[in-house]
């Protein structure tokens, strides 16, 4: 029995159809199913990369301006000294030849969290009243120096007056002090 050629032809066409349908189609597919998630997975490690670089240069960046963070913790720091805020206070005070007759502190809290939901960065305000003797171009001059402090201090008010007192170190023409009642805000957070 012999088979006519363009029945075999016919037949093995069908069959090697049926073999590329069956065996190769689902291997086919699989291949580009692992291309999609090689491209996928190469865009995931490309973009980690690039974020993990920018926190590289970030982090770069802050260690170069490592002094400049540091006068920021400094006029803002998260655990105040009043102890130290006050010995502050009273150097500048006397390299200023100004003398602090009364000072006193009152802490409060702002409620005012910058917009986070958990108030975490709540400002925390610290007064002081102090009352201090000596002359107008000695408080100018102490002004200035808070002014240029590394801390943050605000003078939210100044009334002064005549004391009738001398001043401890002045000479002949500034023996008689003026009186300053200062009103003083610092922050912390």
């Amino acid at each position: 029995m012999q088979i006519d050629r363009p029945i075999s032809i016919a037949i093995t066409l069908f069959v090697i159809l049926l073999m590329v349908f069956f065996l190769v189609m689902p291997e086919y597919n699989t291949f580009e199913a692992l291309q999609v998630s090689l491209a996928e997975k190469t865009a995931e490690y490309t973009a980690e990369f690039a974020y993990y670089n920018a926190i590289s240069g970030t982090y770069q960046d802050l260690q170069a301006h490592k002094d400049e963070l540091a006068k920021i913790d400094d006029a803002l720091p998260q655990t105040p000294s009043i102890g130290q805020l006050v010995y502050s206070l009273q150097e500048i005070a006397v390299e200023n030849s100004l003398s602090i007759k009364s000072l006193s502190v009152a802490k409060s809290s702002d409620s005012n969290s910058n917009g986070s939901q958990n108030g975490s960065n709540n400002i925390k305000n610290i007064s002081f009243s102090m009352d201090v003797s000596g002359d107008y171009p000695s408080m100018e001059s102490f002004l200035i120096a808070l002014e240029k402090s590394d801390r943050i201090f605000e003078v939210t008010r100044i009334s002064f007056g005549s004391s009738g007192q001398a001043v401890p170190g002045a000479n002949q023409s500034q023996a008689q002090g003026n009186s300053f009642n200062l009103q003083i805000k610092t922050h912390s957070y």
